[in-house]
């Protein structure tokens, strides 16, 4: 478990497991940032689309739910000027996909520390 599930309570079972087969234009595995995303887009970009998101625990379970859902602009290491600008941007797309969608998540986009360590002799 991590400490935001400890957090709300402990996991819940949201919804009870498939009984049987399922058909669907779409099936993502997986209700972590990324399947839950990819959902959001698809039915953005073809909402006739029929679009099936299959987790085994519930969404945000995994690393996604472990992480504090943070949403970081930044990277370790020398990334190049391109990379940085389209990771930033990325982040203000979430912000305003979270506003358009009207998600209640308690987004705060406060910018990001870093800090270097090294040993004193």
């Amino acid at each position: 478990m991590s400490f935001w599930w400890d957090d709300l309570g402990g996991l819940r079972r949201t919804r009870d497991p498939l009984a049987g087969a399922l058909e669907c234009d779409v099936a993502i595995v997986g209700a972590g940032m990324t399947g839950l995303w990819t959902a959001l887009e698809l039915r953005r970009a073809a909402p006739e689309l029929d679009v099936v998101v299959l987790e085994r625990e519930a969404a945000g379970f995994g690393a996604s739910g472990r992480n504090g859902g943070w949403v970081v602009g930044d990277l370790a290491g020398r990334p190049s000027a391109a990379l940085i600008a389209a990771i930033r941007e990325t982040v203000d797309e979430v912000a305003a996909a979270v506003a358009r969608e009207e998600i209640d998540c308690d987004l705060v986009k406060g910018g990001t520390l870093s800090v270097a360590v090294d040993d004193v002799n």
